[in-house]
């Protein structure tokens, strides 16, 4: 659920005038305040961290078993 306006925090920034030209066409392309559309490509990064995150976990996992399942092998040889 949404925070009210007066308990959400403020934020101050500079940003380049190329960068903030190319937020707003695409806040109202998307239909969405500055606000909303920063906001949103914020979460959007987090979750692709999350993701990546996940997905190296994954990796280094399979290779863990792969590698464990090589051993006998490389001992037999």
């Amino acid at each position: 659920m949404a925070r009210k306006a007066k308990d959400t925090p403020h934020l101050r920034l500079r940003i380049d005038a190329t960068l903030l030209a190319r937020l707003e066409k695409s806040a109202e392309k998307n239909e969405r305040t500055l606000t909303g559309e920063i906001t949103h490509r914020l979460e959007a990064s987090f979750k692709r961290d999350d993701i990546h995150g996940h997905l190296d976990a994954q990796a280094q996992a399979f290779t863990e078993r792969v590698l464990e399942a090589l051993r006998p092998i490389k001992a037999a040889q």
